[in-house]
């Protein structure tokens, strides 16, 4: 093939993810898991929220809402420094 095929970056997509907090469980702890249950987690009301690209930390934020949930960047992590 004597043509190169170029891509450009910016037609790749990522996945983005907000997350909350995390928690393990045992099997026997999921289990019991029941509607209406609430699960508490180690983070306190108000903090930062994690923002992941492809599964590697990206930023922190807040969560905004209006017609729709989204999210304010609060603070962009920097792989030099925080890392």
């Amino acid at each position: 093939m004597s043509e190169k095929t170029e891509v450009s970056l910016a037609d790749v997509y990522m996945d983005i993810t907000v997350e909350l907090s995390r928690r393990e469980l045992s099997l026997s702890e999921a289990r019991g898991i029941n509607t209406g249950e609430i699960i508490d987690f180690d983070k306190l009301a108000g903090e930062a929220f994690d923002v992941l690209l492809n599964g590697r930390s990206y930023a922190e934020g807040e969560i905004v809402v209006s017609d729709l949930m989204a999210v304010r960047l609060t603070r962009m992590i920097d792989w030099e420094t925080d890392q």
